[in-house]
């Protein structure tokens, strides 16, 4: 059960054992109240003993932009990764060892690792089978454990050719930084793992956010998550990548299977896009409507009731901040509910803060 807020004074949750996965979509446009949501739920899961990674691109999850009353449980229960200054420490070149003792092929984590780091800075097939050249070079050479991504560039270097200083060029703020370097996953079990991404420029951050989501789907799928779980919350989710073989589009069709839940929050929703991950957010065992932008009022009062597009858009479209409708099953103090529902949030964290305030 995960709090949501309030349904004519009654206590609302999502009741995810019940649901057809535990994704949760935030939507709504800019100022409504979908980060102190997040907040909240990322806050009352913490209380649970679950494990969360928080991306903080563009200071979402900055220590200002946390609503008082989530302050103390965030602080208490999280640790920080400062991206921008330690870099981040997982075993990139660590070929996976699989629930059945097997062990990948070296072969095969260069594929992966080469596969990971094209997608996020878009190369082409010609830059690909430069890269695939590098990155062999480091796994077999194992300078990876020496210099941690950096290593990378350093195999572009001794190419000497203008396709490979083409690649370096297109990986300089990675390597530049050495973002990854060797070391365990950096995960803390049971804690909110926030991975501090704003001190980089706003194209960094994603290419990290996007690296950092395929690597933890390609540990995901040798059912590293599987007995506890892990919850990974982007916020401003419309800025990372939705293709078909994006990270963010295979967890949302496979991620129930691995434990591996997403909590996304986002301004823009296009429900004729041809973007797989657009398609997909509509699968999300929870959907949090929260006061959209006009022109989206009616498509999206279709998806919570075709009969009465004309009420649930009336509805959408007066919300106030902190209010919002449901999709998804819940519980109303404990009974069991299937249809959509306005529940706020506002009046029970208004109070609350004001004590802290008082306090």
């Amino acid at each position: 059960m995960i709090d949501l807020g309030d349904y004519k004074n009654k206590v609302v949750c999502f009741d995810s054992e019940t649901a057809l996965n535990r994704h949760i979509l935030i939507l709504g446009k800019s100022g409504c109240g979908k980060s102190v949501q997040m907040q909240r739920i990322i806050s009352d899961l913490s209380q649970q003993g679950k494990t969360l990674v928080v991306f903080d691109m563009h200071s979402v999850a900055s220590k200002e932009q946390i609503f008082p009353l989530f302050q103390d449980v965030i602080e208490k229960n999280s640790c920080e990764i400062d991206a921008y200054h330690n870099g981040i420490s997982c075993d990139l070149f660590l070929p996976l060892t699989f629930p059945d003792g097997g062990v990948e092929k070296k072969i095969d984590t260069v594929g992966a690792v080469v596969d990971v780091l094209a997608r996020a800075v878009k190369l082409g097939s010609g830059q690909r089978a430069v890269l695939r050249k590098a990155v062999s070079h480091v796994a077999n050479t194992g300078e990876y454990n020496k210099l941690g991504l950096w290593a990378i560039d350093c195999a572009l270097a001794k190419e000497g050719t203008v396709a490979a200083e083409a690649v370096r060029e297109k990986l300089y703020q990675l390597t530049a930084h050495n973002v990854f370097r060797p070391g365990k996953l950096f995960l803390e079990r049971g804690k909110i793992n926030i991975i501090r991404l704003s001190r980089f420029d706003l194209e960094t951050q994603r290419v990290v956010a996007e690296l950092l989501l395929s690597y933890f789907w390609r540990v995901a799928v040798t059912s590293k998550f599987s007995k506890d779980g892990v919850y990974l919350c982007v916020d401003e989710l419309q800025n990372l990548s939705s293709g078909k073989e994006s990270a963010l589009n295979q967890m949302l069709v496979e991620g129930r299977k691995f434990n591996t839940n997403l909590i996304l929050a986002t301004q823009q929703f296009e429900p004729k896009s041809t973007s797989l991950v657009q398609q997909k957010l509509m699968q999300c065992g929870l959907i949090l409507l929260f006061q959209p932008n006009t022109a989206q009022a009616g498509i999206l009062a279709k998806l919570v009731d075709s009969n009465d597009v004309k009420s649930w858009t009336k509805i959408l479209q007066t919300l106030g901040k902190g209010e919002f409708v449901t999709l998804g099953p819940l519980t109303v103090i404990g009974v069991s509910v299937s249809k959509p529902l306005k529940v706020s949030a506002k009046i029970e964290l208004e109070e609350k803060a004001n004590v802290i305030y008082k306090l």
